[in-house]
């Protein structure tokens, strides 16, 4: 078990990496999300590339694809925890993203996506760039209380 909440932690993470980087993008036909470097590209003849869906086999135009920001991706999330100073001044983020079994949790102070389960817990870092921007993002709502 705890080799699978390691991976599952990692996942995370390296989904989180994926859309910082532009490279995750959601299928307009079966909606699952997809690293763009994992799908197959064909390019046409007149210049223009298509996709093939590594979930449905679909073949998507590439104006088609709808690529995944980092506010849609945690726009979802359960719920967000601010870490402020004494002068009220953002300091990092937690950000739920599931729980009822296991809990899973972007932490920026930590630099890592965490997860709890039943006594157990895992962790994978998080690249310093992604963890960046998810402080960004989390200073920018903070910004907007």
């Amino acid at each position: 078990m705890k080799d699978e909440n390691f991976k599952m932690c990692l996942s995370i993470s390296k989904e989180l990496d994926d859309v910082v980087e532009g490279k995750l993008h959601k299928c307009p036909y079966c909606r699952n999300t997809f690293n763009i470097d994992d799908a197959e590209e064909i390019e046409t003849d007149d210049g223009d590339n298509i996709y093939i869906c590594p979930h449905c086999k679909e073949l998507i135009d590439e104006y088609d694809l709808e690529q995944i920001d980092l506010y849609e991706y945690l726009s979802d999330a359960y719920d967000i925890e601010y870490i402020i100073n004494s002068r009220k001044e953002y300091q990092s983020v937690r950000i739920t993203v599931a729980t009822g079994g296991p809990a899973i949790w972007i932490d920026t102070d930590k630099r890592a996506v965490c997860l709890a389960w039943w006594g157990e817990t895992a962790q994978a870092s998080i690249l310093l760039q992604t963890c960046n921007c998810i402080d960004a993002y989390g200073e920018q709502l903070y910004a907007g209380y």
